[in-house]
């Protein structure tokens, strides 16, 4: 893979992590299961704003910056 969006948009690794969330779900709650995900095709970076020192993700920020990902998702 030569870039983070190739490695993003491969087939193979989306079908990897399915089937790792599949494993973690079986475990949940379905009020806990993850229903949907993306992939995104770009890390997430502190130098935009995205993350904190401390690599914790900015909710708003990430919402604001993914609304349209999301509404596809979630049909909002």
């Amino acid at each position: 893979f030569g870039t983070y969006a190739g490695l993003a948009a491969n087939g193979e690794i989306r079908g990897l992590i399915d089937r790792e969330v599949q494993k973690v779900n079986a475990e949940l709650a379905r009020v806990e299961q993850v229903r949907r995900f993306a992939i995104l095709p770009t890390r997430l970076y502190e130098e935009e704003g995205e993350v904190t020192p401390t690599m914790k993700v900015k909710r708003r920020v990430i919402h604001e910056k993914y609304r349209a990902l999301i509404e596809e998702m979630y049909g909002e």
